[in-house]
């Protein structure tokens, strides 16, 4: 089932599929299983693909290309410009790369990756704009943008979406930005759905969880070495999240991925959902998350379940806690 994409007229699904993963970013991946990964995602009914530039530097655009070019009339692309490229000139610099890369001649979504403090917003927006009157994009956005960023974004432009991370065990975005995003029409597009895998249902206890993956504000920055935040976490809450997952996996007899997505899919102001795939074969059970429908009462079971985390790890919606956002 299709919708139509916030103010656009764009025709999508509400899982999309990331295309992250299929340039390493989880560790060694094999270009051919990626290319199974996408085709397959194609073919149990998904047409929203989500890519940007610093993906494998220009690398899961062309992996886009690769397997689905001939499809690409029938498929919604959205891709990124990194921070590093905001200025006028580099934004349109980027979006010719971007064009190349994808083998196509517009970008259906385009969005500024993350905020940079050194580049006048009014400038990039302006760049987006003029892209998009020499139909080299069909619309344009913003990622990572924080309920003031997102503020002075509106105020500039038609911002089309925003992406963000949103999760149950990351809720920081309910407190100021979604219902901005809801009042003002702005579909959200929810990053890191599954949480690094966390929501997929191979860890009972957040001490088994990889420790190159241990980044979120919710660990506590004195017990994991990759976390470049300075706060104390909040394990305790994180844990009775997880258990009462699985407790509710056994209840219901829906696996944690289906309670997770289907969470997000029912939030207010969301346009989207993003989920992931190392191959063919796993793509081939995104069926599930595309007619996942739960119930108000399982739905009000999630609430309650992560509503102490939520409140712990507060409003800050830069997951990683790099002081990135506002």
């Amino acid at each position: 089932m299709k919708q139509t994409f916030g103010k656009t007229d764009l025709e999508t699904t509400k899982i999309v599929y990331g295309c992250m993963g299929g340039a390493g970013a989880f560790g060694a991946q094999e270009e051919q299983d990626s290319i199974d990964a996408l085709r397959g995602a194609y073919d149990v009914g998904i047409n929203f693909f989500d890519t940007a530039e610093a993906y494998g530097n220009g690398y899961s655009e062309q992996l886009l290309n690769r397997a689905l070019g001939d499809k690409r009339d029938e498929i919604v692309i959205s891709s990124k410009v990194g921070a590093q490229n905001l200025a006028p000139d580099d934004i349109m610099a980027a979006c010719d790369r971007s064009l190349k890369n994808l083998g196509t001649d517009r970008i259906d979504l385009y969005m500024l990756h993350w905020p940079n403090r050194n580049v006048a917003l009014e400038d990039s927006i302006g760049a987006l704009k003029t892209l998009k009157e020499q139909g080299k994009i069909r619309w344009y956005g913003v990622s990572n943008f924080g309920s003031d960023d997102l503020d002075d974004a509106m105020a500039l432009g038609d911002i089309a979406v925003d992406q963000l991370p949103y999760h149950l065990f990351f809720r920081a975005i309910e407190f100021e930005v979604q219902p901005k995003c809801a009042a003002a029409g702005v579909p959200i597009m929810c990053y890191s759905s599954l949480m690094q895998g966390l929501l997929a249902g191979k860890y009972r206890s957040l001490q088994d969880f990889p420790v190159d993956r241990a980044r979120t504000r919710m660990f506590d920055h004195r017990k994991w070495a990759d976390v470049v935040h300075k706060e104390e976490g909040a394990e305790e809450a994180g844990q009775e999240l997880l258990d009462a997952l699985w407790q509710m996996t056994d209840q219901t007899g829906l696996s944690m991925e289906e309670l997770a997505v289907g969470w997000l899919k029912s939030r207010d102001a969301v346009g989207g959902v993003i989920v992931g795939t190392r191959n063919g074969e796993q793509s081939r059970g995104l069926k599930k998350m595309l007619d996942i429908d739960l119930s108000h009462d399982i739905l009000a079971s999630l609430d309650q379940a992560s509503d102490r985390l939520k409140w712990e790890l507060g409003a800050d919606i830069d997951m990683w806690g790099k002081g990135r956002t506002r």
